[in-house]
């Protein structure tokens, strides 16, 4: 099971990343066609802009100053003069003619100016609409009231080498506008099918990616529970010599047994003997709970009779130890656990006495039991040294020791804890730790009630 959410966890990860790195090309690479694209849009604009306007402006620079000839030039494309400023309020729209072919209609705007920048005349928009702007700038983008825009492109029109007006013309940009909105909307909705795409791919990618590593884990798993079953019977064959060995010694030794320099040989071997039977158990155990080869059934577990007699059994250590070791049933109603009583007796028996340990004599360790909706809380108090919050995320893996003197000494091999995380999660629960360094340590067990 923690194999599984390991694995489950680093695989996210990896699709993550990987459809992050892909979005974010994707999106750069969006990015730059769309501003090729609105720059080849405006260049196209420019120079049809500009094309039309000089052939305008050849048309009106020889007939600007000579009488008559800019009244019937008006005529033919549609040139409103001005007479007033109010006769410069026109509607009227520059047609296609010969000087204007495949240019929309609407879409553009003549104006012509005098020297004070003053209109002449124009055709096609509402000056209110679109203010006359300086004759000075030769190209300009221009935005009326209603935020429509503008590109607008200026010649100066000269008689007999001097200057004599402005020529304007402009053209309107919703054209361009809508093509590069529907251009956006393209590119928005290509990447965000592409990131499905992406996201499914990556998963997928990830998967294959991860099975060389789930194979080696197993097989990791599989030789730790093998060398620790094939452990078991040589460590009990080397304890069965040397309880024979220490019984010869007192039958056969002038000197008493606890005396004699074999006999502590032998018990010395006989605790660190016991000590690696224990490692060889738990390590079996963790493999088995990882495999899910657990033996032993589940049924409906009573938390109350268990917390109680584990409190009871253990009471020996704690007067032991200096410690004063409490209970407290903070519900009227039994408590039942769907489960394996054998296991959940080793996990609440751990942290009780993982507590103990970690408190200082005439310190307190309590035991709390109570219900919460569908679940059931045992929480461990303990008024010990506590734990500090950068060991706090790592002390559930396998062989972490926050004091590693202090474990030795106590005998722990530092897989107590993975072992209670492990019997948790085979039961569908959780294991939480609150702790201030010198203010005690609470492990909660949440597990679900039946």
């Amino acid at each position: 099971m923690e194999r599984n959410q390991l694995f489950r966890i680093t695989r996210l990860r990896l699709s993550v990343w990987y459809a992050l790195v892909m979005g974010c090309i994707l999106g750069l690479s969006g990015l730059g066609v769309y501003h090729v694209v609105a720059h080849a849009y405006r260049e196209t604009i420019n120079r049809g802009l500009e094309s039309v306007a000089d052939a305008l402006h050849q048309s009106i620079e020889p007939v600007w100053q000579q009488p008559g000839h800019l009244q019937q030039l008006a005529q033919e494309i549609s040139l409103e003069l001005c007479v007033a400023q109010a006769n410069c309020l026109t509607k009227k729209a520059l047609t296609r003619h010969p000087l204007t072919e495949g240019a929309e209609p609407v879409n553009y705007y003549l104006r012509l100016l005098d020297r004070s920048g003053k209109p002449i005349a124009l055709a096609g928009m509402y000056l209110e609409q679109l203010p006359i702007t300086s004759p000075v700038q030769h190209w300009q983008t221009l935005t009326d009231r209603s935020g429509k825009s503008y590109r607008q492109i200026t010649f100066p029109v000269y008689t007999q080498n001097q200057l004599s007006g402005y020529l304007q013309l402009g053209r309107s940009l919703n054209d361009l506008n809508q093509h590069l909105a529907f251009l956006r909307l393209t590119l928005s909705l290509g990447w965000a099918i592409s990131m499905i795409f992406i996201g499914w791919s990556s998963w997928w990618l990830a998967g294959l990616a991860m099975q060389p590593l789930d194979r080696s884990y197993q097989q990791m798993q599989q030789f730790t529970a093998d060398a620790a079953h094939e452990f078991r019977t040589p460590l009990a064959a080397i304890h069965s010599t040397i309880e024979a060995a220490i019984r010869l010694s007192g039958q056969q030794g002038s000197e008493p047994l606890a005396e004699t320099a074999t006999a502590r040989i032998l018990q010395v071997l006989k605790r660190q003997n016991t000590r690696l039977s224990q490692l060889v158990g738990d390590l079996l155990l963790l493999a088995r709970l990882d495999q899910r080869q657990v033996t032993g059934g589940y049924h409906p577990c009573c938390l109350n009779d268990l917390v109680s007699d584990l409190v009871e059994e253990l009471a020996f250590l704690a007067i032991e130890a200096q410690v004063t070791l409490l209970m407290e049933v903070q519900t009227q109603k039994k408590l039942y656990v769907f489960g394996n009583e054998e296991q959940l007796y080793r996990l609440i028996s751990n942290l009780i006495v993982n507590a103990i340990q970690a408190t200082k004599s005439e310190g307190r360790v309590t035991v709390f039991l109570e219900d919460s909706e569908q679940y059931a809380l045992i929480k461990v108090q303990d008024t010990g040294i506590g734990i500090a919050l950068e060991h706090q995320s790592r002390i559930f893996d396998r062989f972490y020791r926050v004091n590693g003197d202090r474990s030795r000494a106590s005998g722990g091999s530092g897989l107590g804890l993975a072992i209670a995380q492990a019997i948790v999660k085979a039961h569908k629960g959780s294991l939480r730790v609150q702790s201030q360094p010198g203010l005690g340590s609470t492990f909660t067990i949440r597990l679900p009630l039946d």
